[in-house]
Formats: C-alpha cells, structure tokens, sequence
C-alpha cells in the first residue's frame, strides 16, 4: 500500500499544484485561503501529533518538491491554526504548542480540481513513451520517469545539463589530425550522471514539443509552474499588508547574466529577459547594474568576439555561439550605455570594499564559505566577479536596523544562478551574526540579500495581490530552450567521426547541415544531448535524420510559403468578394432608399393634392358662404329698397286717391250751389280719373318709387346693383 501511495506521488502533487493555479486565480478567494488545502495533503499522516516545523517541512519537500525554510514552517503555523488544521496545547510566553488535527474531512489539496488525473496520466504517458527512445532511459520504471519529469518541471532552472561542460571542439584538419579529448572531473562520464543528462535533455524537449504539439498540455505544465512559485512565494515571503504595493525605493542590482539576457546575447533567454525587465519595472523598482557587473558582461562580449575573429576553430566555434556577430559588434566596449539608454538600467559604481576592516574574522569565515561552494566553479574570472557581487551587496546592506521586509530593506541582489544566490545570503547571515549584535531571532527574520528570478517575480506577483503572470512559462521556456540549443562539442566530434569515415566532403556536406537550425536540431534530438551517443556506428543514421530534418524543414518552408500564397490569393478573394458584395450591398440599399424615397414622394404628392383638395373644398365652401351671406345682404338692401320703393308708391297713389276724393267731395259740395256745373265738374272728374289718371301718373309713381329704392341702395351699399329691368311697383300692389 505504501509503495502505491509512493508511486503516485507526483501525479497527486501534479493535480494538487493545477488545483492550487486555479485557486489562486478565481476572484474572491484569499492568497493563503488557496495556498492551505494545498498543504492540507502533506498533513494528512500527521493527525493527532504535535507540530515540527522540521517535520512538517520534510513532509511538503517529500510530496510536492517544495523546500520550506523552517523558520517559514514556523510562521505558516499561525495561518493553519486559523484555518482549522492545527489546535493549541499550550501557549507560554516565549512559545506555543500545536498539534495537527484529525483533516479527514478538511478540504483536500485536489478538491474541485479542473484538472482530472486522466489528464495528468496523459501527459505523464506521453513523457514515458518519449523517454522510451532513448536507449539509456527505455529501460527506466514509469514511477521513476514520473518523479524524474516532476522534479525537473519543478525545479527547472537547475538542470545538470545548464552547467555541462563542453567537451573538446577542436576539429581536425584532416583524418590524420589527433585531438586530445578533455579531462573530465567528478566522474562526469559516469552512468548515474549519464542518466541525469539524458533525464534533464528529455524533460526539456518534451516541454517545447508539448507547447507546438499540444497546447492544453502545454498549459497544464505552466499551470504547474506557476503554482510552484506561488506556492513558494506565499510559503517563504509573505509579509503584512501594507496600503502600497508598489516597490519604488528597491534597488535591484542585476547579475551580468541576466544583464546579458535583456540585452540579447543568449537567445534562448532574450524574451525571458525582457519580461523580467518589465516586471522589474512594473513593480516600482529600480533596475541597477554595478561596475564591475558590466566589466564582466564586456569581458564575455569581447572574448567571444576575439575567438571569432582570431580563426582558431572559427567553425566550432560560430557552433556554440547563440548571438549574432553583429549584435556583438554593437554592444563590444557599448554595454552599459546600451543598458542605458536603450533599457533604462541605471550604472552604479562599485562600494568600496573595506568590511576587512571591521571584522577580520568573519570577513575570513565568509571567504571560506565562498571558496568551498565556489569550488566547481570551472571559470576563476567568473567565480572572482560573483565574489565581488556578494562583498558588494554585504558592503551596501544596511546592517544597523532589522529588515524583515524585502520592499523595505532599499537593496536586493537578482540572479538566475540559485547557488550564488544561496551564497550571497548565507555570507549575509554570517555577517550579521559575527559583525553585529542583533539576536539569532531578529537575523533569521532579516530579509535576504540576494534572490533569484524565480523567487523575486513570486515576490512581485504577491506584491500585486496575485493574478495571472507570464513570468514563469517565460523562464520554463527559456531554461528549456537553453538545455536543447546545438551544442558545439556535439557537433565537433560528428564533424571528425564523419571527416575519419568518409573524408573532407562529406564533413563538409555535415558541417553545412550543422548551418540549419532544424539540422542542428535533429542532431541534439538524435543524440539526445549527450556527445557519447555519436558514435561510428550510429552516424549514418544521425545523417539521416539531420538531412531529413533539413529536407522536412525546406520542404516545410516551401509548403508555408505555398500556404501562405494560398491564403493571401483566398484572402484576396475573399476581400474582393466583400467589396463586390460590399458594393452590390450598397447599390441594392440606394435603390431601396430611391424606391422608398420615390414612394415617400408619391405619398407626399397624394397627401399634398388631397390637402389641397380639401383646402379648394373648403375654400369652396367659405366662397360660397360668403357669397351667400353677400347675396343674403344684397338681397336685403334691395328687398329694402323695394319695400321703401313700394311704400312710397302706395303712399303717392293713396295721395292722388284722397285728392280725387275731395275733389269728388268738393264737386258734390258745389252741386248744392249750382247742379250744373257740379255735374259738368263731376263728370270732368270721373272722365279724368278712370281715362288719364290710371295711365298718366302711373309712370310719375313708378318713377319716384324707383328713385326712392335707387337711393335706398346706393345709401347702403353704393357696389349693389340693382337687377333690370326695375320692378313694375303697379304690379306688385
């Protein structure tokens, strides 16, 4: 039971690193809310015990290949009693007492996880079956390819294959020529370190081809990096909350390397490079380069310049040579006005070194920590300028207050190179304790002087509130493409088997291939980076494959390119059906809109004749009102003008009326006096009345009556006519 659980180790650490990203990026959930179910697994055999710090960091190197300072282990304690996984026995003044408690039914490290074990599996299947062609690693367990593929994801940055020596890159002139291979030290040749090699150069090319071939594996694996440095981050580095986050006031003084890396040199590292100089900048704080750090850059600049130049193995050499001659020539005796200008990476003198002064003794314990560590180191020039970086930084650091906090404490180292960066901080330790009179507790709490990339970009992400970052797939990708980049003594010693095997041309024809980047590829993927495997027997076949991989590669380009012509002429197409469409759209909407301005128009011309109908209509009607109320007034000043016209004729013929009668009267008065004249009289009268009268003074009446109407009218209204022929008022009696 024991070794099942032992053997799928790094599949459950693999799921519970994915589910600890995943948490870590959901909103809403706290920093070390996500960080102690993850731990919550390396709890689980010690229920019931009494909290070790030791211990308990043991556990988590054990499960998950995290190392936890102990002086950490002891700080996380007060976060795991909060959240329920420990309980106190005792609490004394100088120190309290936990026990861990029964977590069953705590929420696990793998708990909700997005990522499922089948998922894990697969790519853990697909790393065995990659390994299964090397012949040094085919007959390998699948739990030790496992844990071997767990460890080295984890800890990427210190791949044995990084630091291999090269072996001899002499070429030989002609088949006769002898080469002296070096010496190799530490038994670097034997099986067990042929392994790691084989190991380290398999873990690498499989993570780059995962990236082009699978894409959601390729983002399980980075999800898994990430963790780890979120994991380590919140475990080593967690500080109090502060208002800030910003880092402004923090001096970060960049090792040569890294220098090197931002401004282009290493091509594997160049894009890292350049995302760890806009995290340094984002985060508030000050990138910074010493002296003597920009001597050493110059110095690696220039030497490989004078190689290049000086034609001693000129091939060989241009083999092993990332950066372009060019950008070498650019930046020779130019390094820190480069770094300057074109980066903003601030130059500062060197400090002077005189701690000697203060305290000979230690200044002699920190010299013998540093030579014994330093040993391996296989270049005195290098190892004298790391020297120099560690006395400088213990030279800068303020050691007359306690620093816990990195934002606080001004000045902080950054290298990729893990062991100097253990190093300078142990010399840092020593220091404090032999050169000054703080307690061991306040000096174990110091913040350190010198971190890592990996460790400052978790520190930067913390600082952030955490997030999603691009560091850490950057530098997986980076430390990977560093262990797989063509290495020159691999190609050297093709180059002489072959120049032995088949004469002049052929190497030749060999050191052509070594010019293309996919030949050089397929030869450090057939020899699986390792200059023991090219051997006499195994050459035909490394040719092979390396013109096959050229051949595929040409032909690849060619069918790119063809792809890429397709894909223009389609596009083209594809752009000029939409402008036609585009245009036809266009036309088809004009016509539309004429249409439907034209039926608009005709609409308007209805509604405009039918108003103006209805305004005729009732123009129309107001005229013939009008002309009804006119003729109504016209028709009452003549009905007026007759009926005074009337009025007057009646009244002239009852006037003629009367006078006939008193004449009558006055006739038949006088024929009381005299009868015979009264009758002559009254018979005149009578002649006169019924003979002249109804004639003749019919025209007088009908005249005055007219007269009388006529100005009846005109007194009224003078624009009445009045209708003719004139009324006959005899008539109208």
């Amino acid at each position: 039971m024991k070794n099942m659980i032992e053997n799928s180790r790094p599949k459950r650490a693999l799921v519970a690193y994915c589910t600890l990203a995943q948490r870590l990026n959901t909103p809403g959930i706290g920093l070390m809310q996500a960080l102690t179910p993850f731990l919550t697994q390396a709890c689980e055999k010690f229920a019931g015990e009494f909290y070790d710090a030791g211990k308990f960091s043991n556990a988590v190197e054990q499960e998950f290949g995290l190392k936890i300072p102990r002086l950490a282990s002891l700080g996380i304690a007060e976060q795991l009693h909060k959240d329920g996984l420990l309980e106190i026995l005792s609490q004394n003044p100088s120190q309290i007492a936990y026990r861990f408690k029964d977590i069953r039914y705590f929420q696990g490290a793998t708990s909700g996880s997005p990522v499922t074990e089948e998922q894990i599996e697969k790519v853990l299947a697909s790393f065995s079956g990659y390994c299964a062609q090397d012949k040094r690693l085919k007959d390998m367990s699948r739990d030790l390819l496992d844990s071997a593929f767990l460890d080295r994801l984890l800890n990427i940055d210190s791949l044995r294959i990084l630091g291999r020596r090269e072996d001899s890159i002499a070429l030989k002139r002609n088949a006769g020529t002898l080469i002296l291979s070096k010496l190799n030290k530490g038994g670097e040749n034997s099986l067990t370190n042929a392994i790691e090699l084989h190991l380290d150069f398999a873990t690498s090319q499989f993570l780059l081809d995962l990236q082009s071939r699978d894409q959601s594996g390729f983002e399980l694996v980075s999800d898994v990096a990430f963790a780890n440095m979120a994991a380590e981050t919140l475990s080593c580095f967690m500080e109090p909350l502060t208002e800030s986050r910003s880092l402004e006031g923090l001096v970060v003084y960049l090792d040569s390397p890294i220098l090197l890396d931002m401004l282009g040199i290493n091509s594997e590292y160049a894009d890292y490079g350049r995302e760890l100089l806009e995290t340094i900048r984002a985060s508030g704080a000050t990138p910074t380069v010493l002296d003597h750090c920009v001597v050493e850059a110059e110095s690696a600049i220039s030497a490989q310049l004078a190689y290049l130049r000086s034609g001693v193995n000129n091939m060989s050499y241009r083999w092993g040579t990332t950066a372009k001659v060019e950008i070498l020539n650019a930046l020779s005796g130019n390094v820190g006005e480069s770094a300057y200008q074109r980066l903003g990476i601030a130059i500062e003198r060197d400090p002077e070194l005189n701690l000697y002064r203060r305290a000979e003794t230690i200044v002699g314990d920190i010299e013998g920590i540093m030579s014994d560590r330093m040993q391996n180191w296989g270049n005195d020039a290098a190892k004298e300028h790391d020297r120099k970086s560690v006395w400088s930084m213990l030279a800068i650091r303020d050691s007359r207050e306690p620093c816990s906090r990195i934002c606080d404490s001004k000045w902080v180292f950054l290298s990729r190179n893990i062991v100097l960066v253990d190093i300078a901080n142990k010399a840092w330790k020593t220091w404090l304790k032999g050169a000054t009179r703080h307690s061991t507790i306040l000096i174990e709490k110091w913040a350190p002087v010198s971190m890592s990339d990996k460790q400052f970009a978790g520190y930067v992400w913390l600082r952030g509130g955490g997030g999603k970052t691009a560091i850490p797939k950057a530098r997986l990708l980076a430390n990977c493409s560093a262990a797989v980049r063509p290495r020159p003594d691999i190609k050297a010693k093709a180059y002489n088997l072959l120049l032995e095997l088949n004469g002049k041309d052929e190497a030749e024809h060999l050191a052509a291939l070594f010019e293309d980047r996919e030949g050089s590829r397929a030869l450090m993927r057939v020899s699986n980076g390792d200059p023991e495997d090219v051997t006499l027997e195994r050459l035909p076949y490394i040719m092979e494959q390396m013109k096959r991989a050229a051949g595929e590669y040409a032909a690849s380009i060619v069918r790119e390119e063809g792809q890429r012509k397709l894909e223009e002429a389609q596009q083209k197409a594809m752009q000029t059906e939409s402008q036609h469409k585009a245009e036809r759209d266009r036309m088809i909407n004009e016509l539309v809109l004429k249409e439907e301005e034209n039926q608009f128009a005709l609409a308007q011309k209805d509604l405009d004749r039918q108003k103006i109908a209805n305004e005729n209509q009732q123009l129309q009607l107001e005229l013939a009102e009008k002309m009804r109320v006119e003729e109504e007034r016209i028709n009452g000043i003549l009905a007026d003008g007759m009926k005074l016209g009337k009025s007057i004729y009646k009244l002239t013929r009852w006037i003629i009326a009367v006078t006939f009668a008193v004449l009558g009267a006055v006739a038949t008065y006088i024929s009381t006096h005299s009868p015979l004249f009264s009758t002559f009289l009254t018979g005149l009268l009578g002649l006169i009345g019924f003979w002249f009268v109804p004639n003749a003074l019919h025209k007088p009446l009908q005249w005055l009556a007219c007269k009388r109407m006529k100005h009846v009218v005109k007194s009224k209204d003078p624009k009445v006519v009045i209708p003719d022929p004139l009324p006959n008022f005899s008539q109208l009696e």
